[in-house]
């Protein structure tokens, strides 16, 4: 039978449409699924440390959590800041364009970055303006609240006046107190083998960064800042621990409808994968007792599965099993995984 020319062009159109979702690097052969593995990571009971980890290469790094305060990205043309959340830090902005003039911290409204990574949920939001090729600061003086130390004590607060050298590119960050006091400015080049670069307001650049490249990990243990929600609906900030992903290439999804053992490639391969960082995130746990006095237990979900597909377009499947080391101490929280 001959369709018509209508329904062929429409056909033809479907197939690029649907082709166009998937980039190259999404096909990959088949490989016989691997062993089940087991892995515990070593956050430490307050939970202190940032742990990086391959599925293929185990544990890359591990770093203080306290090590950073900002990232930023490396993408051509795009400078966005990202506050290090796993120290519960917000930003606030101010209106204010010379960096000289005393700032008062009261009154402002404080935002943290949403914690699915999404541009649009950044605190710090466009501080740069394109002119043909060349980029250029609109100089707004940004607040910063740098959250909390190990001890839940405030770290106090800045204020940062983010710059670009519109003939080099180069980014360079005016850091003071609010009244203008300690002042001091770093300078913080982008490293484009990496999804993010690091910058501490007491050291400056971190050298070595405190991130892998972006082709050589999945997932990130940290703390992070996210918003929960009152019995009765309402918002609010709170700090968890938990798993983000690597969202430049790495996607994931829970999945409570099959058995570890039984999910296998072909039913994976069904489920709908999301970029977003907090997409495994950190409710594979459940809470126990008075979360405002501080006296609770954590109980693993151990019936909740993650699909991941990696950076090279291998799927896996993991389920966390504990969140206890052998000493019953909290803040080691252990996986299995296997490749499908």
């Amino acid at each position: 039978m001959i369709l018509p020319v209508k329904t062929n062009l429409l056909i033809l159109l479907s197939a690029i449409m649907l082709t166009s979702c998937f980039s190259e690097d999404e096909v990959v052969t088949p490989q016989k699924p691997g062993d089940v593995e087991t892995v515990v990571i070593e956050m430490l009971p307050e939970y202190t440390l940032q742990t990086w980890y391959s599925f293929e290469e185990g544990i890359l790094s591990v770093n203080e959590r306290n090590a950073w305060d900002l990232a930023m990205s490396t993408r051509p043309g795009d400078y966005t800041l990202w506050l290090n959340t796993s120290l519960f830090m917000y930003a606030a902005h101010t209106g204010i364009y010379d960096f000289e003039t005393p700032v008062q911290t009261q009154g402002r409204e404080w935002i943290f970055d949403e914690s699915t990574g999404r541009e649009g949920g950044n605190a710090i939001g466009r501080w740069w303006e394109e002119s043909g090729k060349q980029y250029r600061a609109n100089n707004e003086v940004i607040l910063i609240d740098r959250g909390v130390d190990d001890d839940g004590i405030s770290r106090g607060f800045l204020k940062i006046q983010p710059q670009i050298d519109p003939l080099t590119g180069e980014v360079t960050i005016r850091i003071a107190k609010p009244d203008g006091s300690d002042k001091r400015e770093f300078a913080f080049p982008k490293d484009e083998t990496r999804r993010f670069v690091t910058l501490s307001f007491d050291r400056g650049y971190s050298d070595p960064q405190i991130e892998p490249p972006a082709d050589k990990w999945e997932l990130l243990f940290t703390t992070y800042t996210t918003t929960l929600f009152t019995d009765i609906g309402e918002p609010y900030p709170y700090l968890v621990n938990g798993v983000l992903l690597n969202d430049t290439v790495v996607m994931a999804a829970p999945d409570t409808t099959r058995p570890f053992a039984q999910i296998d490639r072909a039913y994976a391969e069904t489920l709908w994968l999301k970029h977003e960082r907090d997409a495994i995130g950190y409710d594979w746990k459940d809470v126990n007792g008075d979360v405002t006095s501080g006296n609770i237990t954590y109980t693993v979900d151990s019936e909740k599965v993650y699909i991941v597909r990696n950076r090279q377009g291998y799927l896996y499947k993991m389920r966390f099993i504990d969140f206890y080391n052998n000493q019953g101490k909290k803040g080691y929280p252990t996986f299995e995984f296997q490749r499908l």
